[in-house]
């Protein structure tokens, strides 16, 4: 199946060493009938000026691939808004600054007094049950926060944090305790007319971000709109995981994907 992959970054994202032009090669090569481009932009580093520089360059770059290969492949200029309620004012200015086609809301830190780094340079392994439950807690609600009130078309990798507490750090987690916040993050989804993003990008370690039990609870509440995406930040990474996702969401009653072209849903059959 040809597939759009509404999450892949480049070289303009301070995590990834690869080129658009590589990131392209790779799409072509695996059949993708098209890819956003949905670099980092995380709001409370708003006065790193190289960030913001990357980002404009981000869409410069996207764009004129759009143009180049309009013909051959969909590219979708996009962004990853990170924390967007901590600083609304620059949020918005970014917004404003491209006329950008997807905006993908994610949450990759808290504020947690002295934790208020992103939760990926946080060491899990020596914290307490305690500390990992608030730590938890608090970005569900930041989540939540940002589902009900910031500018953005697809909510992503919404279970992300177990990424670092869970499979990186192997702390146990019964992610059912967080159903009520999660179930509300969904409805905010969903009565706000956006899209679920299924993350694939930890299909290597056998998960994806929300799991099957929370895409079903997505589904029963009336859920439609779904995005997949692989969050590739390397070329071989482009389409991993998108077979077994589509399968997934199949077997679970889905029967279309969403991607976003000047920030308008478009819709197509898995």
């Amino acid at each position: 199946m040809n597939f759009f992959n509404c999450h892949t970054h480049t070289d303009n994202s301070h995590d990834c060493p690869t080129s658009l032009e590589d990131m392209y090669r790779a799409a072509v090569n695996a059949g993708l009938t098209g890819f956003a481009v949905t670099d980092h932009c995380d709001c409370e580093y708003a006065d790193n000026e190289k960030m913001v520089k990357d980002i404009l360059n981000s869409f410069d770059e996207a764009e004129k691939l759009k143009n180049s290969c309009a013909d051959s492949m969909l590219i979708s200029c996009g962004v990853e808004m990170g924390e967007m309620l901590t600083d609304t004012e620059f949020s918005a200015k970014m917004l404003s600054a491209r006329n950008w086609d997807m905006i993908l809301c994610s949450v990759h830190a808290v504020s947690i007094p002295d934790f208020e780094m992103p939760f990926s340079m946080i060491d899990f392994s020596d914290k307490s049950d305690d500390f990992i439950d608030r730590y938890i807690s608090k970005y569900f609600e930041e989540l939540y926060e940002n589902a009900v009130k910031s500018d953005y078309d697809v909510l992503c990798h919404l279970t992300v944090i177990l990424r670092y507490v869970v499979y990186k750090y192997k702390k146990h987690v019964d992610i059912t305790k967080y159903y009520p916040i999660i179930e509300n993050i969904l409805k905010a989804v969903i009565s706000r007319d956006k899209s679920l993003e299924i993350n694939t990008s930890g299909i290597h370690d056998n998960y994806f971000m929300p799991d099957r039990d929370i895409l079903m609870m997505y589904k029963n509440l009336g859920g439609k709109k779904i995005s997949i995406g692989s969050d590739a930040h390397v070329p071989q990474n482009i389409s991993a995981g998108l077979t077994e996702a589509a399968e997934l969401l199949k077997s679970l009653g889905f029967d279309t994907l969403t991607y976003y072209i000047e920030r308008k849903c478009h819709s197509y059959s898995i």
